[in-house]
């Protein structure tokens, strides 16, 4: 037995709610591999152990629902230098974030939070599955996780059950054909994830990393019409060997469902190519002013540059005060080192038959 089965107490599930993980378990009709089950028992006993905090944390709702929010998107596909733009903007103190806290344990970050806080920081790798970024319970992270923590409303439950993969991305990247009632669903919830974030750091302007956001554009600004967009993307050659990368770091760790990786990969193509073919149909609806693109090649030679022309596009007056915390940040990543990928020429072909769109675009050979 592959030892990765063994590994059950880094499954983000485990986080959310009892309620959610019943319906989930019952959307995939209760199909988990039976080398998968002491990760599902995992999962089982501490959602229903936490139950009664979630229940009395509840009572901060109606404060948290008040809550104005100012969100600045970051989007892009996967593995196109987001996490590293989303770090360096959490370094202005003015901005909330969503921690690794909130995403793993949305609904236990009030109530006993420094109990909720240390059994996460526990069960945290040091670096995430699919590089050597660094993880801990404050640092910025991807709300997603705490969508789909506190809903059946998200892409990534399609990484606990791959069978429904493409089911997960068609309905909650694409919304496509989805009920009407359950787009308002997941806004409610989308929207009750960021205001917590800001109701728990006590500011409104709020920076967001979110790659499945690539393909909500007109789903975000129908909640949040004066949102700020920054788009980064990089060498679609490069972003699928790396999106491979993320998808076998990550699969082995949060699947409960065997999966084949030759369907995963073929998958990947079809994620970037939809995602951006929607992207592309709604861009135009962003108000100019509150949008900016970035190319990743250009941002990662100068970053510190490149930030400061965000702050000046989006009309944000803070750089100057900022800007040592910009560069500190900076400088402690140097040490980091990007992947190489040699490309054959058939590979390089079938990137291409997928990925022309973009790569003819934004002109990468």
């Amino acid at each position: 037995m592959h030892k990765d089965f063994f590994i059950f107490n880094e499954q983000p599930l485990a986080g959310g709610s009892f309620s959610n993980w019943i319906f989930l378990l019952a959307e995939n009709r209760f199909r988990i591999g039976i080398e998968y089950f002491p990760r599902a028992l995992y999962i089982f006993l501490l959602t229903l152990a936490t139950s009664p905090f979630r229940l009395y944390e509840s009572k901060y709702d109606k404060y948290i629902e008040k809550k104005e929010v100012k969100p600045i998107f970051i989007i892009g596909h996967f593995r196109s230098g987001t996490t590293y733009l989303h770090n360096i903007l959490c370094q202005d103190k003015k901005i909330a974030y969503v921690t690794t806290f909130q995403t793993m344990a949305p609904k236990n970050i009030i109530v006993m939070k420094n109990f909720f806080k240390k059994l996460l920081s526990d069960s945290l790798p040091e670096t995430r599955p699919m590089d050597d970024v660094k993880m801990a319970a404050d640092y910025p992270y991807e709300e997603e996780y705490a969508v789909a923590n506190l809903s059946p409303y998200s892409f990534y439950h399609g990484w606990y059950f791959p069978r429904n993969m493409k089911k997960y991305f068609k309905k909650y990247v694409l919304f496509d054909s989805i009920d009407k009632k359950i787009l308002k669903r997941w806004k409610d919830v989308y929207s009750y994830t960021l205001k917590k974030a800001a109701f728990y750091m006590g500011k409104e302007k709020i920076i967001l990393k979110n790659p499945p956001n690539t393909g909500r554009i007109k789903q975000l600004l129908e909640m949040f019409p004066n949102a700020k967009f920054i788009h980064i993307y990089r060498n679609p050659y490069h972003v699928y060997f790396s999106t491979v990368k993320l998808y076998e770091g990550i699969m082995p760790l949060f699947t409960l469902q065997k999966y084949q990786m030759e369907k995963i990969k073929q998958d990947i193509f079809y994620f970037y190519e939809e995602m951006y073919k929607k992207f592309f149909k709604e861009q135009h609806l962003i108000n100019e002013e509150n949008y900016i693109e970035i190319r990743y090649e250009d941002f990662v030679k100068e970053p510190l540059k490149t930030v400061e022309v965000i702050y000046k596009k989006l009309k944000y007056s803070n750089f100057d005060k900022v800007k040592n915390d910009f560069k500190y940040y900076i400088a402690s990543q140097s040490h980091y080192n990007q992947r190489k990928y040699k490309i054959s020429k058939e590979m390089k072909d079938k990137i291409y038959s997928h990925w022309h769109l973009t790569i003819d675009k934004w002109g990468y050979e």
